[in-house]
């Protein structure tokens, strides 16, 4: 099913909602954190324990509410540069943590195999520089991070309570990877699935499977996104952000 495809056939002149999304950024580890300011606040990657105190003083400096007005955490995936800010966070607002449903099957595969692996790409997410882990240099430790999940996220589903955005599953980054997307403020939220890191056009870069990673490109390319806000580096406003990506292999 393709979640625009409703989408395509209104007119170009329709005025979109106001867009929704702020991004708080780490300046040490470069990993955007996104604010949802929705009825209730959405808070997607929570980065590092300073992204979640800037997190939080931004919420009451500028939007003049509470931090307990967040009711839903959402990971687009599980590198430690996106994650290790969820339990600071938690304690102070106390909502669930949401993402792929996907990692389910992430870990049992890894229990199956009964690799070491995972305890090596856990302890090196923890001592790496953020920056690096876009290269892809670890896969996320699937046995240990599904703790911190509350709640589990479909393909072209809504999130719950804030129905607006969808789930966009978007392998390639890593296999549980997911984009968040608003059909009605043309709004993506792509987490490392697309970084601006380098300053140039939008890069796809893939683990270990190609033909996933171009049929994510090719989706994300189906939707009307004028604004596209990646896990790392600068947001990108436009009428087609994703028209001259390209995919690193």
């Amino acid at each position: 099913m393709n979640p625009a495809s409703a989408d395509q056939s209104q007119d170009l002149s329709v005025t979109p909602r106001l867009r929704s999304v702020h991004t708080i950024t780490d300046r040490f580890s470069m990993a955007n954190t996104f604010l949802i300011d929705d009825e209730r606040l959405i808070v997607v990657d929570p980065g590092s324990e300073l992204n979640v105190h800037l997190l939080c003083n931004y919420v009451q400096r500028f939007l003049h509410r509470l931090p307990t007005d967040i009711d839903l955490i959402v990971l687009t995936h599980l590198h430690p540069d996106h994650t290790a800010g969820v339990e600071a966070l938690r304690s102070v607002c106390q909502a669930p943590v949401a993402a792929s449903l996907a990692i389910q099957h992430l870990a049992l595969e890894e229990q199956q195999i009964g690799k070491v692996v995972p305890r090596i790409s856990h302890l090196a997410g923890q001592l790496l520089p953020g920056p690096l882990h876009h290269f892809d240099l670890f896969p996320p430790a699937y046995t240990q991070q599904i703790q911190l999940i509350d709640l589990w996220l479909e393909d072209i589903a809504g999130l719950p309570s804030h129905p607006d955005w969808r789930v966009i599953a978007s392998p390639g980054h890593t296999p549980e990877s997911l984009c968040l997307y608003n059909a009605f403020t043309y709004e993506l939220l792509c987490g490392d699935t697309v970084i601006t890191l380098s300053g140039g056009a939008p890069l796809l870069r893939g683990g270990s499977n190609r033909h996933e990673l171009e049929e994510t490109l090719r989706v994300l390319r189906s939707l009307r996104v004028y604004y596209l806000y990646p896990g790392h580096g600068r947001p990108i406003l436009g009428w087609h952000p994703l028209s001259n990506a390209d995919v690193e292999w």
